[in-house]
């Protein structure tokens, strides 16, 4: 009897092991897979609104993925990236060429899709008696001469998110637009905040102050902080430097690309492996995923297409 009591033992362990693999916790460095375990994903807080609402309806369709969200400015995005810190990202540009070869050499694999475009909203203080602004009024700012709005000679004042790419975005407009491009860019008074919502709480007091914030944060309709936002400033016009036309950063003038300062919002996949970074982002691009973007007022990389019934 003993040895059939000794087979039995060794059979239900057995299966005891088995079972725990199938049901293993994929916690830690290497141990997830797309749709279970855990990850820590560095996004860019200009699209923050947008990334807890696609977070948030990943994992009511796996329970058993946990992603972390640790939202930062672009350029600490990039210095983590640099530094080996991140192995998920996304964030409002597109590596080039070098930056994925010099990554590549240090052997990280990269994988990335765009997931759609968002776009750089100018915003003032609702005293501010301008509407929009030309092509050469924001160049003529851009130059360093000058240092007041001219229909209400309120102190210029630019406030941005700090370690944003904005400043490269006015740079490079400035350059492709001014008359003087051989002048260096000079901006006027700049201010830099921790946050985009501190960037409008400065606009909401200064009449002055011409802000830079992620439309994001002014084109969620569904979004309570995004709609007091929205009613609490002004959202500047901005002139198109070709056809010059004047747009505003909403959904379809930015999938137009008729807005002049539009982003392309990046996944990056810096894993190496079948992750649950591969997930996220196959779900960011997927139908479910591009719905979000649209609820959120941005342009999804893949409109969702319309059924048009016709009747005779």
């Amino acid at each position: 009897m003993d040895w059939k009591i000794n087979r039995l033992l060794i059979f239900v362990f057995a299966v005891a092991a088995f079972s725990s693999c199938l049901d293993m916790e994929h916690k830690g460095k290497r141990n997830d897979i797309p749709t279970k375990g855990e990850l820590e994903i560095a996004l860019d807080v200009n699209d923050s609104l947008l990334f807890v609402q696609l977070i948030n309806r990943f994992h009511e369709l796996y329970p058993k993925a946990h992603i972390k969200p640790k939202y930062m400015a672009p350029i600490a995005l990039l210095e983590g990236v640099r530094d080996k810190q991140i192995s998920a990202l996304y964030i409002n540009h597109a590596f080039d060429s070098a930056m994925i070869a010099a990554l590549e050499s240090r052997q990280v694999k990269v994988r990335s899709h765009d997931i759609g475009m968002g776009a750089t909203a100018f915003i003032v203080n609702r005293s501010n008696p301008n509407n929009r602004i030309s092509v050469d009024s924001l160049c003529w700012m851009l130059s360093g001469k000058c240092s007041a709005w001219g229909r209400s000679n309120d102190k210029l004042v630019f406030a941005m998110l700090k370690n944003d790419l904005i400043y490269n975005d006015l740079e490079e407009f400035y350059k492709k637009n001014s008359s003087q491009s051989s002048v260096k860019l000079s901006l006027p008074k700049v201010l830099q905040f921790t946050s985009p919502q501190a960037v409008f709480d400065f606009v909401k007091k200064t009449p002055g102050a011409l802000g830079f914030v992620g439309s994001n944060w002014i084109a969620d309709r569904g979004d309570t902080m995004a709609r007091c936002n929205r009613r609490q400033i002004k959202v500047l016009e901005v002139q198109h430097p070709v056809s010059r036309e004047f747009h505003l950063p909403y959904q379809s003038q930015i999938f137009a690309k008729q807005y002049p300062f539009i982003r392309i919002i990046m996944g990056y996949d810096l894993q190496g492996y079948s992750g649950l970074a591969q997930g996220f982002l196959a779900f960011c691009c997927d139908q479910s995923g591009q719905v979000i973007l649209k609820k959120s007022g941005l342009s999804p990389a893949l409109p969702p297409a319309r059924t048009i019934q016709l009747e005779n």
